[in-house]
């Protein structure tokens, strides 16, 4: 019944995304908020088991009947998250509907605080009539926009890129490839292609630490042991199903590492589905009680691909004594949310041309806010090839670097003898 739609023109409302057309929908009514409110029920944070398709098809069938009575449009976000935007409907009939929703799910950890309480992560209430709550609600909305428009943008590199932002032709990775290729990665020898690149902490008096070394794989070098005329980049879901396995035979690499002795924490990039498998749980028996050694890189696309994939893998690694980093991440992206929300111990910012020229003073704001809300060292510049990106991180507060002009830094300092 609800119809918010009076006199708009653009582009095809079919091509839009749920979040965008919501978005479109709450700026069309900013002069007639009257009796409107919104609900926003956070479903991505639920546990991925809980998130599976035929509970999703239960909560769209719960709402059904609230937005065929009531002036009620309900809106399925990308990430499984809902938006029920009303227009003089009761409040106690939506708080009915959003109390079934909640019922479906009440053994997940998400629903256990009280319906409406200040602590309640499972659902937010917003009275648009209201101007703070309003602007609000739709900054909240925008962000989700924005992410889901930077996540395609990454997804779209990523298919032409890969991991190590390596350019690649050849013929391109098909489905009747891809066990062959799995298989070959399975057999070859890859401990030679594990790189390493460190990351300092520079202190007081511009003291320098290692903070971590970073295990990372080189991509090009593993394409031309395993299918040198084949694209793995060309499908992105079909590398997805050749990186869970390099992430298996770099965990077996790592695995041969002294983490009793050893000198210096390491890091390693994962794919969130990675953690919770046999591989990574096989690699946690070998850590034992060395796991503050280890640091697990997860990417923010993989994050906002599964939200509540990634709470309870972060949850589960924090228990057992892991950091956790979240990667992926540049200067303007950090325009659209907070990634301090995350509860990461890092977030990793790579320096890069749209910043080289100096960024805008609210940006400038924004960022120094971030890395006051991390822990102390929490936020890592990535990809720095120059002092100018160290002196840039320094002067917001960015503690801890990383890329080549690091790489010469480190290897100056073994040569003096402060590296072992």
């Amino acid at each position: 019944m609800a119809d918010f739609s009076a006199d708009y023109s653009g582009a095809s409302e079919s091509s839009k995304s749920q979040e965008q057309r919501l978005l479109d929908t709450v700026s069309r009514m900013r002069n007639n908020t009257v009796g409107t409110y919104a609900v926003h029920l956070h479903l991505s944070e639920l546990r991925p088991s809980h998130r599976q398709p035929h509970f999703m098809r239960m909560v769209s069938r719960s709402l059904e009947s609230l937005s065929a009575k009531q002036d009620v449009q309900v809106f399925n976000f990308s990430n499984s998250d809902v938006a029920l935007l009303c227009r003089n409907t009761p409040v106690d009939d939506v708080d009915d509907a959003v109390f079934r929703v909640r019922a479906l799910f009440n053994e997940d950890p998400l629903t256990q605080t009280e319906d409406g309480s200040a602590e309640d992560r499972f659902s937010s209430w917003y009275d648009l009539a209201q101007i703070g709550d309003f602007k609000s609600f739709e900054e909240a909305v925008a962000a989700v926009v924005a992410i889901t428009k930077e996540l395609k943008s990454q997804q779209t590199e990523a298919m032409s890129t890969g991991r190590a932002s390596t350019a690649m032709g050849g013929v391109p990775l098909s489905p009747d490839m891809l066990q062959s290729v799995i298989q070959k990665l399975l057999e070859v020898r890859i401990g030679d292609l594990v790189h390493r690149q460190p990351a300092v902490m520079i202190g007081a008096e511009k003291k320098q630490n290692l903070a971590f070394r970073e295990h990372y794989i080189a991509m090009g070098e593993l394409r031309e042991r395993i299918a040198p005329k084949v694209n793995l980049f060309a499908g992105h879901w079909l590398f997805q199903y050749i990186s869970e396995t390099i992430d298996a035979r770099v965990l077996e690499v790592l695995s041969r590492l002294d983490f009793e002795n050893m000198d210096y924490p390491i890091s390693v990039n994962l794919n969130i589905s990675t953690i919770m498998a046999r591989p990574f749980q096989n690699f946690n028996a070998i850590v034992d009680e060395n796991t503050a050694k280890v640091v697990v890189e997860i990417q923010i696309i993989d994050i906002f691909a599964d939200m509540g994939a990634y709470a309870y893998a972060r949850d589960w690694l924090h228990e057992r004594g892991y950091r956790v980093l979240i990667d992926g991440l540049n200067p303007l992206t950090l325009n659209f949310f907070d990634p301090s929300l995350l509860k990461a111990d890092f977030i990793k910012i790579s320096w890069g041309p749209e910043v080289r020229g100096g960024i805008a003073q609210d940006q400038t704001r924004q960022i120094k806010n971030i890395v006051k809300k991390m822990p102390s060292g929490g936020v890592v510049l990535s990809r720095v090839d120059s002092e100018e990106g160290v002196s840039w991180g320094l002067s917001l507060g960015i503690r801890c670097f990383q890329g080549h002009f690091i790489d010469q830094v480190v290897e100056a300092m073994a040569n003096k003898g402060l590296l072992k």
